[in-house]
């Protein structure tokens, strides 16, 4: 498919190419832009007085053939967007293709591991605290022979400091 689409590209340029000189080619019926700057009317063409015929003629089939070249390429595109992605590596016999936006249920049921009894208590034995504490209360750690004591001495409250008078400089 990649190989069509780059066929039909390459087919597209030139035929997109073509036209474009093809209507260049040809002699304005109106006078065109010569008309409109004075220089008017000349009958004088690059292929002979009757190329009018041919060259609408040439002008319709390169647009006939740029037209369905270009429906080709958006029909080829739309396939390969649709198509999945080759990989080099094979696919797995149990898999499934998942669509974007949907859940695939698992294959098999889940069951939950079982633990022997002994297993969960021993678990739950290691990962136990030794004695039940609180949150809130602080762990005492021993402090070695001869160190002063962590305990600190008995908090007063703090003196309550008037507020600094305005204009006296304080914060």
């Amino acid at each position: 498919m990649q190989i069509t689409f780059s066929i039909l590209t390459l087919l597209f340029i030139v035929v997109s190419v073509a036209l474009v000189l093809i209507v260049l080619v040809q002699r304005p019926q109106g006078g065109g832009l010569t008309g409109a700057f004075g220089g008017g009317g000349g009958t004088d063409t690059a292929f002979g007085g009757r190329t009018g015929d041919a060259l609408t003629v040439a002008t319709i089939t390169a647009f006939t053939i740029y037209l369905l070249i270009a429906i080709g390429l958006n029909i080829t595109s739309n396939v390969m967007l649709n198509q999945p992605a080759e990989t080099e590596a094979t696919p797995a016999a149990n898999t499934t293709t998942e669509v974007p936006g949907t859940v695939v249920p698992p294959t098999e049921p889940s069951t939950p591991m079982s633990i022997p009894a002994e297993e969960v208590k021993k678990l739950l034995s290691e990962t136990a605290p030794a004695s039940p504490t609180s949150a809130n209360t602080p762990v005492e750690t021993p402090l070695p022979a001869g160190a002063p004591s962590a305990t600190p001495p008995a908090a007063t409250p703090p003196a309550a400091t008037p507020p600094a008078a305005p204009g006296s400089g304080g914060f």
